[in-house]
Protein backbone atom coordinates (compact mmCIF):
# COMPACT_ATOMS: atom_id res chain seq x y z
CA UNK A 1 0.00 0.00 0.00
CA UNK A 2 1.28 3.32 -0.69
CA UNK A 3 1.02 5.04 2.81
CA UNK A 4 3.47 2.23 3.74
CA UNK A 5 6.29 3.97 1.70
CA UNK A 6 5.65 7.20 3.33
CA UNK A 7 8.41 7.53 6.64
CA UNK A 8 5.96 9.43 8.96
CA UNK A 9 8.75 10.39 11.17
CA UNK A 10 11.06 12.01 8.38
CA UNK A 11 7.81 13.53 6.70
CA UNK A 12 7.18 15.36 10.78
CA UNK A 13 11.02 16.25 10.86
CA UNK A 14 11.15 17.96 7.44
CA UNK A 15 7.80 19.60 7.90
CA UNK A 16 8.71 21.46 11.03
CA UNK A 17 12.45 22.60 9.15
CA UNK A 18 10.38 23.68 6.44
CA UNK A 19 7.63 25.82 8.57
CA UNK A 20 10.36 27.03 10.55
CA UNK A 21 12.30 28.68 7.65
CA UNK A 22 8.86 29.73 5.90
CA UNK A 23 8.12 31.77 8.88
CA UNK A 24 11.67 33.87 8.65
CA UNK A 25 10.41 35.47 5.61
CA UNK A 26 8.98 38.81 6.46
CA UNK A 27 5.50 38.90 4.04
CA UNK A 28 3.91 41.15 6.29
CA UNK A 29 1.22 42.92 4.19
CA UNK A 30 1.65 45.65 3.82
CA UNK A 31 3.74 45.66 1.79
CA UNK A 32 3.46 41.69 1.37
CA UNK A 33 6.39 41.45 -0.57
CA UNK A 34 4.70 37.79 -1.00
CA UNK A 35 7.54 37.07 -3.81
CA UNK A 36 10.17 36.25 -1.20
CA UNK A 37 7.97 33.60 0.18
CA UNK A 38 7.29 32.41 -3.75
CA UNK A 39 10.70 31.77 -4.56
CA UNK A 40 11.27 29.91 -1.17
CA UNK A 41 7.82 27.32 -2.27
CA UNK A 42 9.36 27.27 -6.16
CA UNK A 43 12.87 26.10 -4.92
CA UNK A 44 11.14 23.26 -2.23
CA UNK A 45 9.23 22.25 -5.49
CA UNK A 46 12.05 22.41 -7.82
CA UNK A 47 14.23 19.77 -6.04
CA UNK A 48 11.52 17.47 -6.23
CA UNK A 49 10.74 17.56 -9.95
CA UNK A 50 7.38 19.81 -9.19
CA UNK A 51 7.09 22.41 -12.12
CA UNK A 52 5.25 26.02 -10.48
CA UNK A 53 4.13 28.43 -12.43
CA UNK A 54 4.14 32.36 -10.79
CA UNK A 55 2.31 35.62 -11.79
CA UNK A 56 2.96 38.91 -9.93
CA UNK A 57 -0.51 40.76 -9.60
CA UNK A 58 1.89 44.19 -9.49
CA UNK A 59 5.67 44.38 -8.48
CA UNK A 60 6.61 42.47 -5.74
CA UNK A 61 2.45 40.74 -5.42
CA UNK A 62 3.11 37.08 -6.54
CA UNK A 63 1.05 34.15 -6.54
CA UNK A 64 1.85 30.22 -7.30
CA UNK A 65 0.48 27.06 -8.59
CA UNK A 66 1.72 23.68 -9.04
CA UNK A 67 0.15 20.22 -9.86
CA UNK A 68 0.47 16.86 -9.15
CA UNK A 69 -1.51 14.92 -11.56
CA UNK A 70 -4.36 12.37 -11.36
CA UNK A 71 -5.76 10.73 -13.68
CA UNK A 72 -8.84 12.96 -14.35
CA UNK A 73 -10.95 10.10 -13.33
CA UNK A 74 -12.43 13.33 -10.39
CA UNK A 75 -12.47 16.48 -10.16
CA UNK A 76 -9.07 18.12 -9.06
CA UNK A 77 -8.29 19.82 -5.55
CA UNK A 78 -6.97 23.18 -4.75
CA UNK A 79 -4.69 23.20 -1.28
CA UNK A 80 -4.75 26.91 -0.87
CA UNK A 81 -2.76 28.76 1.68
CA UNK A 82 -1.89 33.20 1.92
CA UNK A 83 1.39 34.31 1.81
CA UNK A 84 1.25 37.33 3.56
CA UNK A 85 0.59 37.79 7.04
CA UNK A 86 -0.35 40.84 9.32
CA UNK A 87 1.58 43.25 11.15
CA UNK A 88 3.58 41.91 14.39
CA UNK A 89 4.61 44.20 16.41
CA UNK A 90 8.52 43.78 17.94
CA UNK A 91 8.15 45.16 21.31
CA UNK A 92 5.29 42.92 22.35
CA UNK A 93 6.75 39.75 21.11
CA UNK A 94 9.02 37.77 23.31
CA UNK A 95 10.85 36.13 20.73
CA UNK A 96 11.57 37.41 17.08
CA UNK A 97 8.20 37.44 14.88
CA UNK A 98 10.46 36.00 11.65
CA UNK A 99 12.91 35.24 13.71
CA UNK A 100 12.17 30.99 13.14
CA UNK A 101 12.41 30.36 16.71
CA UNK A 102 11.49 26.60 17.88
CA UNK A 103 10.99 26.78 22.21
CA UNK A 104 9.54 24.72 24.85
CA UNK A 105 8.35 22.48 22.13
CA UNK A 106 6.42 25.56 19.77
CA UNK A 107 7.24 27.03 16.84
CA UNK A 108 7.23 31.06 16.92
CA UNK A 109 6.22 33.33 14.31
CA UNK A 110 4.04 35.60 12.53
CA UNK A 111 1.78 33.51 9.87
CA UNK A 112 2.40 30.06 12.57
CA UNK A 113 -1.18 30.14 12.43
CA UNK A 114 -2.55 32.61 9.94
CA UNK A 115 -1.39 30.59 7.89
CA UNK A 116 1.95 29.31 6.68
CA UNK A 117 1.38 26.48 8.59
CA UNK A 118 -1.31 25.33 6.56
CA UNK A 119 0.48 25.80 3.22
CA UNK A 120 3.20 23.95 4.51
CA UNK A 121 1.24 20.54 5.71
CA UNK A 122 -0.18 21.18 2.39
CA UNK A 123 3.13 21.42 0.63
CA UNK A 124 4.57 18.43 2.79
CA UNK A 125 1.95 16.29 1.83
CA UNK A 126 2.19 16.49 -2.09
CA UNK A 127 5.68 16.20 -1.58
CA UNK A 128 5.04 12.60 0.22
CA UNK A 129 1.95 11.57 -2.55
CA UNK A 130 4.90 12.44 -4.94
CA UNK A 131 8.19 10.32 -3.45
CA UNK A 132 5.44 7.79 -2.95
CA UNK A 133 4.78 7.49 -6.69
CA UNK A 134 0.58 7.56 -5.30
CA UNK A 135 -1.71 7.00 -8.31
CA UNK A 136 -4.06 9.82 -8.10
CA UNK A 137 -7.94 9.81 -9.31
CA UNK A 138 -7.75 13.92 -8.42
CA UNK A 139 -5.52 16.31 -9.88
CA UNK A 140 -3.88 18.14 -6.75
CA UNK A 141 -3.30 21.69 -6.86
CA UNK A 142 -1.16 23.72 -5.16
CA UNK A 143 -1.88 27.60 -4.82
CA UNK A 144 -0.48 30.17 -2.85
CA UNK A 145 -1.70 33.56 -3.33
CA UNK A 146 -0.71 37.47 -2.02
CA UNK A 147 -3.11 39.80 -0.41
CA UNK A 148 -5.75 38.09 1.88
CA UNK A 149 -4.84 39.92 4.81
CA UNK A 150 -5.71 42.91 2.96
CA UNK A 151 -8.57 42.23 0.39
CA UNK A 152 -7.44 40.12 -1.77
CA UNK A 153 -7.27 42.33 -4.83
CA UNK A 154 -3.55 41.19 -5.80
CA UNK A 155 -4.20 37.61 -4.81
CA UNK A 156 -6.98 35.45 -4.88
CA UNK A 157 -8.72 37.66 -6.28
CA UNK A 158 -6.82 38.39 -9.28
CA UNK A 159 -6.43 34.27 -9.38
CA UNK A 160 -10.11 33.92 -10.13
CA UNK A 161 -10.68 36.95 -12.90
CA UNK A 162 -6.77 36.65 -14.50
CA UNK A 163 -5.56 33.18 -13.97
CA UNK A 164 -8.33 30.77 -13.69
CA UNK A 165 -6.94 28.33 -16.22
CA UNK A 166 -4.87 27.62 -12.69
CA UNK A 167 -7.75 25.69 -11.13
CA UNK A 168 -8.97 24.19 -14.74
CA UNK A 169 -10.40 20.78 -13.21
CA UNK A 170 -10.85 21.44 -9.86
CA UNK A 171 -13.59 20.28 -7.84
CA UNK A 172 -12.75 21.24 -4.18
CA UNK A 173 -10.96 24.00 -2.61
CA UNK A 174 -9.36 23.57 1.45
CA UNK A 175 -8.25 26.56 2.99
CA UNK A 176 -8.31 28.45 6.36
CA UNK A 177 -8.72 28.11 8.79
CA UNK A 178 -10.77 25.97 11.63
CA UNK A 179 -9.35 22.43 13.95
CA UNK A 180 -10.21 20.69 16.47
CA UNK A 181 -10.99 22.97 19.79
CA UNK A 182 -9.28 21.34 22.62
CA UNK A 183 -9.40 21.84 26.18
CA UNK A 184 -11.81 25.00 26.51
CA UNK A 185 -14.15 23.77 29.17
CA UNK A 186 -15.87 21.47 26.76
CA UNK A 187 -16.86 17.91 27.95
CA UNK A 188 -15.19 16.44 24.40
CA UNK A 189 -13.19 18.24 21.76
CA UNK A 190 -15.16 19.87 18.88
CA UNK A 191 -13.88 19.70 15.23
CA UNK A 192 -14.67 22.75 13.11
CA UNK A 193 -15.24 22.52 9.35
CA UNK A 194 -15.83 26.01 7.86
CA UNK A 195 -18.42 26.04 5.05
CA UNK A 196 -19.46 29.86 4.83
CA UNK A 197 -18.54 33.03 5.76
CA UNK A 198 -20.15 36.46 6.32
CA UNK A 199 -19.31 38.84 4.09
CA UNK A 200 -18.61 42.48 4.23
CA UNK A 201 -20.94 45.42 2.83
CA UNK A 202 -19.30 47.95 3.93
CA UNK A 203 -21.01 51.63 4.22
CA UNK A 204 -21.02 54.97 4.61
CA UNK A 205 -23.02 57.51 6.37
CA UNK A 206 -22.27 61.22 5.10
CA UNK A 207 -24.45 64.17 6.87
CA UNK A 208 -24.52 67.51 5.56
CA UNK A 209 -25.72 70.83 6.74
CA UNK A 210 -24.04 74.92 7.29
CA UNK A 211 -20.83 75.20 8.57
CA UNK A 212 -20.79 77.36 11.18
CA UNK A 213 -18.35 78.27 14.64
CA UNK A 214 -18.24 75.66 17.47
CA UNK A 215 -19.12 78.55 19.85
CA UNK A 216 -22.99 78.64 18.41
CA UNK A 217 -23.83 74.75 18.17
CA UNK A 218 -27.05 74.07 16.34
CA UNK A 219 -29.08 70.87 16.82
CA UNK A 220 -28.98 70.12 12.87
CA UNK A 221 -24.95 70.88 12.08
CA UNK A 222 -23.93 67.70 10.35
CA UNK A 223 -22.13 65.60 13.42
CA UNK A 224 -25.34 65.77 15.59
CA UNK A 225 -27.39 64.61 13.01
CA UNK A 226 -25.21 61.86 12.17
CA UNK A 227 -24.89 60.94 15.80
CA UNK A 228 -28.61 60.75 16.33
CA UNK A 229 -28.37 59.06 13.88
CA UNK A 230 -26.13 56.57 14.34
CA UNK A 231 -27.81 56.05 17.50
CA UNK A 232 -31.73 55.19 15.70
CA UNK A 233 -29.10 52.46 13.92
CA UNK A 234 -27.70 50.56 16.95
CA UNK A 235 -31.07 50.51 18.48
CA UNK A 236 -32.53 48.96 15.94
CA UNK A 237 -33.05 45.43 15.40
CA UNK A 238 -32.59 43.43 12.27
CA UNK A 239 -34.96 40.27 12.35
CA UNK A 240 -32.72 37.14 13.88
CA UNK A 241 -32.12 34.59 11.27
CA UNK A 242 -31.07 31.25 11.89
CA UNK A 243 -29.71 29.36 9.10
CA UNK A 244 -29.86 25.36 9.33
CA UNK A 245 -26.03 25.21 9.29
CA UNK A 246 -26.15 27.44 12.32
CA UNK A 247 -28.58 25.49 14.15
CA UNK A 248 -26.62 22.50 12.89
CA UNK A 249 -23.68 24.15 14.12
CA UNK A 250 -25.12 24.33 17.63
CA UNK A 251 -26.90 20.95 17.81
CA UNK A 252 -23.27 19.65 17.74
CA UNK A 253 -21.83 22.48 20.20
CA UNK A 254 -24.85 21.32 22.58
CA UNK A 255 -23.07 18.14 22.58
CA UNK A 256 -20.10 18.85 24.15
CA UNK A 257 -21.17 21.93 26.60
CA UNK A 258 -21.74 21.25 30.22
CA UNK A 259 -25.75 20.46 30.16
CA UNK A 260 -26.77 24.23 31.61
CA UNK A 261 -24.62 25.93 28.87
CA UNK A 262 -26.06 23.86 26.26
CA UNK A 263 -29.93 24.46 27.33
CA UNK A 264 -31.98 26.15 24.40
CA UNK A 265 -29.03 24.77 21.59
CA UNK A 266 -30.84 22.32 19.81
CA UNK A 267 -33.81 24.38 18.81
CA UNK A 268 -32.45 27.85 18.72
CA UNK A 269 -35.19 29.88 16.49
CA UNK A 270 -37.66 28.68 19.54
CA UNK A 271 -35.40 29.91 22.01
CA UNK A 272 -34.63 32.66 20.59
CA UNK A 273 -38.23 34.34 21.49
CA UNK A 274 -37.96 33.35 24.97
CA UNK A 275 -36.46 36.91 26.54
CA UNK A 276 -33.96 35.33 28.58
CA UNK A 277 -32.69 33.21 26.26
CA UNK A 278 -32.59 35.87 23.85
CA UNK A 279 -30.84 37.73 25.94
CA UNK A 280 -27.80 35.65 27.34
CA UNK A 281 -27.43 34.29 23.88
CA UNK A 282 -27.12 37.82 21.97
CA UNK A 283 -24.46 38.72 24.82
CA UNK A 284 -22.00 36.65 23.54
CA UNK A 285 -21.18 38.67 20.49
CA UNK A 286 -19.81 35.34 18.56
CA UNK A 287 -22.98 33.99 18.57
CA UNK A 288 -25.19 36.87 18.08
CA UNK A 289 -23.55 37.33 15.04
CA UNK A 290 -23.99 33.91 13.45
CA UNK A 291 -28.23 34.81 14.02
CA UNK A 292 -28.28 38.30 12.15
CA UNK A 293 -26.75 41.59 10.26
CA UNK A 294 -24.27 43.43 11.89
CA UNK A 295 -23.26 46.84 11.74
CA UNK A 296 -20.08 48.07 13.21
CA UNK A 297 -19.33 52.02 13.90
CA UNK A 298 -15.77 52.17 13.17
CA UNK A 299 -14.55 55.12 11.66
CA UNK A 300 -15.59 58.31 12.55
CA UNK A 301 -14.92 62.04 10.52
CA UNK A 302 -16.19 65.54 11.01
CA UNK A 303 -14.10 68.56 11.13
CA UNK A 304 -10.38 69.49 11.37
CA UNK A 305 -10.38 71.54 14.06
CA UNK A 306 -12.29 72.01 17.51
CA UNK A 307 -13.97 75.29 17.10
CA UNK A 308 -15.42 74.42 13.28
CA UNK A 309 -18.33 73.27 12.85
CA UNK A 310 -17.81 71.10 9.54
CA UNK A 311 -20.45 70.81 7.01
CA UNK A 312 -19.95 67.20 6.39
CA UNK A 313 -19.82 64.09 9.03
CA UNK A 314 -18.84 60.78 8.04
CA UNK A 315 -19.10 57.74 9.30
CA UNK A 316 -18.04 53.89 8.02
CA UNK A 317 -19.97 51.47 9.07
CA UNK A 318 -18.42 47.63 8.81
CA UNK A 319 -21.97 45.78 7.57
CA UNK A 320 -21.64 41.81 7.42
CA UNK A 321 -24.09 39.98 5.76
CA UNK A 322 -25.56 36.20 6.24
CA UNK A 323 -25.54 34.04 3.69
CA UNK A 324 -29.46 34.41 2.16
CA UNK A 325 -29.11 38.17 2.85
CA UNK A 326 -29.55 40.80 0.15
CA UNK A 327 -27.66 43.87 0.06
CA UNK A 328 -30.54 46.20 -1.47
CA UNK A 329 -33.10 45.33 1.05
CA UNK A 330 -30.15 45.90 3.79
CA UNK A 331 -29.22 49.48 2.10
CA UNK A 332 -33.19 50.65 2.58
CA UNK A 333 -33.32 49.45 5.28
CA UNK A 334 -30.89 51.18 6.85
CA UNK A 335 -32.02 54.37 5.15
CA UNK A 336 -35.43 53.81 6.44
CA UNK A 337 -33.53 53.35 10.47
CA UNK A 338 -31.99 56.35 9.60
CA UNK A 339 -35.23 58.64 8.42
CA UNK A 340 -33.34 61.49 7.88
CA UNK A 341 -33.30 62.83 3.95
CA UNK A 342 -30.20 64.85 4.71
CA UNK A 343 -27.87 61.61 5.36
CA UNK A 344 -26.43 59.90 2.35
CA UNK A 345 -26.08 56.17 2.56
CA UNK A 346 -23.46 54.92 0.00
CA UNK A 347 -21.63 51.68 -0.16
CA UNK A 348 -17.76 52.10 -0.27
CA UNK A 349 -17.29 48.90 -2.68
CA UNK A 350 -19.53 46.37 -4.29
CA UNK A 351 -20.94 44.24 -2.00
CA UNK A 352 -19.18 40.71 -1.91
CA UNK A 353 -22.72 38.46 -1.40
CA UNK A 354 -22.37 35.53 0.56
CA UNK A 355 -22.42 31.59 -0.45
CA UNK A 356 -21.84 28.67 1.15
CA UNK A 357 -20.39 24.85 0.65
CA UNK A 358 -22.94 22.39 2.08
CA UNK A 359 -21.76 19.72 4.80
CA UNK A 360 -22.79 16.40 2.85
CA UNK A 361 -19.93 16.19 0.29
CA UNK A 362 -17.50 13.50 -0.16
CA UNK A 363 -14.89 15.91 0.54
CA UNK A 364 -16.76 17.29 3.65
CA UNK A 365 -16.86 14.15 5.11
CA UNK A 366 -13.49 13.00 4.28
CA UNK A 367 -12.29 15.87 6.71
CA UNK A 368 -14.76 15.27 9.42
CA UNK A 369 -13.39 11.73 9.22
CA UNK A 370 -9.79 13.28 9.46
CA UNK A 371 -10.36 15.18 12.74
CA UNK A 372 -12.08 12.26 14.16
CA UNK A 373 -8.80 10.05 13.81
CA UNK A 374 -6.76 13.08 14.47
CA UNK A 375 -8.78 12.86 18.51
CA UNK A 376 -10.88 10.62 18.86
CA UNK A 377 -14.14 11.37 20.23
CA UNK A 378 -14.03 14.65 18.68
CA UNK A 379 -17.33 15.96 17.57
CA UNK A 380 -17.49 17.38 14.24
CA UNK A 381 -19.72 20.39 13.53
CA UNK A 382 -19.98 22.74 10.32
CA UNK A 383 -19.14 25.94 10.90
CA UNK A 384 -19.51 30.06 9.60
CA UNK A 385 -16.77 32.46 10.17
CA UNK A 386 -18.02 36.02 11.16
CA UNK A 387 -14.63 37.12 9.28
CA UNK A 388 -13.91 36.95 5.58
CA UNK A 389 -11.54 34.50 3.50
CA UNK A 390 -10.47 33.82 0.06
CA UNK A 391 -12.92 30.46 -0.29
CA UNK A 392 -15.39 33.05 -1.06
CA UNK A 393 -13.80 33.83 -4.42
CA UNK A 394 -13.32 29.72 -5.21
CA UNK A 395 -16.77 28.84 -4.35
CA UNK A 396 -17.70 32.16 -6.73
CA UNK A 397 -15.88 29.72 -9.65
CA UNK A 398 -17.92 27.18 -8.89
CA UNK A 399 -15.84 24.58 -6.24
CA UNK A 400 -17.07 23.74 -3.34
CA UNK A 401 -14.66 25.18 -0.76
CA UNK A 402 -13.82 24.59 3.02
CA UNK A 403 -11.94 25.68 5.75
CA UNK A 404 -9.59 23.22 7.06
CA UNK A 405 -6.87 21.90 9.15
CA UNK A 406 -5.91 18.92 11.78
CA UNK A 407 -4.54 21.50 14.62
CA UNK A 408 -5.24 20.64 17.92
CA UNK A 409 -5.36 24.12 19.78
CA UNK A 410 -7.01 25.68 23.31
CA UNK A 411 -8.07 28.76 23.54
CA UNK A 412 -5.09 30.36 24.24
CA UNK A 413 -3.79 29.46 20.60
CA UNK A 414 -6.60 30.87 18.84
CA UNK A 415 -5.90 34.25 20.59
CA UNK A 416 -2.45 34.41 19.52
CA UNK A 417 -3.66 34.64 15.71
CA UNK A 418 -2.97 38.51 14.90
CA UNK A 419 -1.94 38.67 18.56
CA UNK A 420 1.47 38.59 20.11
CA UNK A 421 3.78 35.46 20.20
CA UNK A 422 1.56 33.63 17.74
CA UNK A 423 2.79 30.49 17.67
CA UNK A 424 2.04 26.54 16.73
CA UNK A 425 3.39 23.22 18.52
CA UNK A 426 5.56 21.08 16.84
CA UNK A 427 3.38 17.55 18.05
CA UNK A 428 1.01 19.84 15.73
CA UNK A 429 2.81 20.22 12.79
CA UNK A 430 4.19 16.71 12.68
CA UNK A 431 0.94 15.06 13.41
CA UNK A 432 -0.84 17.47 11.16
CA UNK A 433 1.12 16.57 7.91
CA UNK A 434 0.36 13.06 8.66
CA UNK A 435 -3.16 13.59 8.59
CA UNK A 436 -3.23 15.65 5.33
CA UNK A 437 -1.32 13.30 3.71
CA UNK A 438 -4.00 10.72 4.99
CA UNK A 439 -6.51 12.51 4.40
CA UNK A 440 -5.42 12.98 0.47
CA UNK A 441 -5.01 9.75 0.22
CA UNK A 442 -8.12 8.50 1.45
CA UNK A 443 -10.13 10.73 -1.16
CA UNK A 444 -7.54 11.42 -3.75
CA UNK A 445 -5.57 7.82 -4.52
CA UNK A 446 -6.43 5.48 -7.31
Amino acid sequence: MARSDIDWDALGNETVELLRRYLTIDTTNPPGNEIAGVRFLQEVLAREGIASETAESAPGRANLVARLAGDGSLGGIVLHHHIDVVYADRRYWTVDPFGGALADGYLYGRGALDMKSTGILQLAAVLALKRARVPLRRDLILLATADEEAGSAFGARFVAEQRRAWLDGAEYALSELAGIEHDVGYRMPLGIIIISEKTGLPLKLTARSEPGHGSQPWPDAAPHRLVRALGRLLAAERPLRVLPEIQEYFRQLARVLPPAEAAGYDDLEASLREPAFRARFLGRRQHAALVRTTFAVNMLKASEKLNVIPPEAVADIDCRLLAGDDPAEILAWVRGVLADDRIEVTTVREPKVPNLSPPDTEMYKALADTLRGRLPGAVVAPAILTGFTDNWFFRGLGLQGYGWSPFVLDAGEYRRIHGNDERISVENVRAGARAYTEMLLGIAAA
